[in-house]
């Protein structure tokens, strides 16, 4: 996996480089790694929606996603995980406004 300044490149099965760079992609790809629980990957990339694209259907996607981790987070007994999810979320839509 790479990084690149207009989104991420993967390697796809056929071996070419895909790139991530609108919402829709990423949020597709962040749901991925969120089913597989690859829970790090899913969160930067819901943020990086939440942050990049904040007028989006995918962004109020990519925030339920997120309160849906820190739910989980939560439950688990991870309460300080949760709050910093929220915490991080809130402080994006501030920013956004």
């Amino acid at each position: 996996m790479l990084s690149a300044s207009q989104g991420w490149q993967f390697w796809n099965s056929m071996g070419d480089i895909t790139s991530t760079s609108d919402p829709f992609k990423l949020l597709n790809l962040a749901n991925e790694f969120d089913r597989a629980g690859v829970l790090t990957y899913a969160i930067e990339l819901y943020i990086k929606i939440l942050d990049q694209y904040p007028d989006t259907l995918e962004a109020v996607a990519a925030r339920l996603a997120v309160f849906l981790i820190a739910k989980r987070y939560e439950n688990e007994g991870n309460k300080e995980t949760a709050i910093s999810l929220v915490r991080k979320v809130t402080v994006i839509a501030n920013e956004n406004c």
